[in-house]
């Protein structure tokens, strides 16, 4: 059996977040197109402000229509249950509940996210019924270790798993939502936001595809009406700024990978840091480069962190640390300050800011 899986889709009123409910129907026909008829909903279906339930469940009776959609509450969803539902497409697991889809498959154990508890608690709870290597987790909490990265909108730790957790009940595979970036590392998989909520959810979207009867999980991509970008880069009192200037940005636009068809969906904030012999060339320069391309804020780039530096004696000793720092090794452990970081604090040293 294969499922489709997403998470955090935050749906409230659909004239308000319109793409909130089509990236939902992008999701639907892209699994028809694989032929999946069941979609995973991983936490956060609506958010907070939503209990108008109605608009989801004529979704699921039409634009829906032929999956079943299996939801699990999220922190911003915990009060939905069954009885909000009439569509008969909609099943919602208020609690932990252990799930074979076909006798060869292994069993998916969903957990929703339970207040004050973590889910090692919860599996523990369910051990009797789980082979160690020959099930499946899918639930909405935090991944705290290695890879983790908090969500930025809601500091905390919710219905952590851990390290000692995975290694104590050795689940094939695990499918989590909570954190809106999808992100993968060993058997931990965040599918993240099929539609960016805010300006630090960068990127484009996509949706996974769950095995369950071999615990296989695949990415694919998923369309979004909208995306966003959050860029920033490192201005220096080079010889030829405007080149230095120019290719930071065209690279980084490269290094997008967009269509140029969805250039139109592209929202961008784009900071600037620094130092400059000439703010306003900066800034026409920079506008150039981005024409064409839809602010996140209307407000243009930000240049409020680029310092004037003239002095040419302090520029040449600034050009001459550039090149040295350039030779320096990549780091190797993650918490290792980066190239940029020690040449920003190098050029707040020579010009005394």
């Amino acid at each position: 059996m294969k499922l489709a899986v997403t998470a955090d889709v935050h749906l409230t009123d659909g004239k308000k977040h319109p793409e909130r409910f089509h990236a939902l129907g992008y999701l639907s026909d892209r699994a028809r197109a694989e032929g999946i008829d069941q979609v995973v909903i991983a936490g956060d279906l609506f958010d907070a402000e939503s209990r108008n339930y109605a608009e989801f469940d004529e979704f699921c009776r039409t634009q829906g229509s032929g999956i079943r959609f299996i939801i699990l509450p999220g922190n911003h969803d915990l009060q939905i249950r069954q009885k909000h539902f009439t569509a008969e497409n909609i099943r919602v697991l208020a609690q932990p509940e252990i799930i074979r889809f076909e006798p060869d498959d292994l069993p998916v154990l969903f957990i929703p996210y339970l207040r004050e508890k973590g889910m090692g608690e919860v599996i523990a709870a369910h051990q009797g019924q789980l082979r160690p290597g020959g099930w499946i987790l899918a639930g909405h909490g935090e991944w705290i270790e290695g890879m983790r990265e908090p969500n930025p909108l809601e500091p905390g730790v919710y219905m952590p798993i851990g390290r000692n957790d995975v290694d104590l009940f050795q689940p094939a595979a695990v499918l989590l939502g909570h954190i809106h970036k999808p992100t993968d590392s060993d058997r931990i998989h965040y599918p993240g936001s099929p539609c960016p909520l805010h300006i630090l959810e960068t990127g484009p979207r996509r949706f996974l595809i769950l095995e369950t009867r071999t615990a296989t999980v695949e990415s694919r991509p998923l369309a979004s009406d909208v995306l966003y970008f959050n860029e920033s880069f490192l201005i220096l009192p080079v010889e030829d700024e405007a080149e230095f200037i120019r290719n930071q940005i065209v690279k980084r636009i490269e290094s997008w990978q967009m269509p140029e068809p969805d250039k139109r969906k592209i929202r961008i904030r784009v900071s600037m840091r620094g130092y400059t012999s000439d703010k306003q060339a900066l800034a026409g320069i920079v506008a150039g480069c981005l024409k064409g391309y839809s602010f996140y804020d209307d407000s243009g780039p930000d240049l409020s962190q680029v310092s004037i530096a003239e002095d040419t004696e302090r520029a040449e000793i600034a050009r001459r640390v550039l090149s040295e720092i350039r030779k320096m090794p990549k780091p190797v452990n993650p918490d290792d300050p980066k190239a940029d970081e020690i040449l920003l604090s190098a050029l707040h040293t020579i010009y005394g800011d």
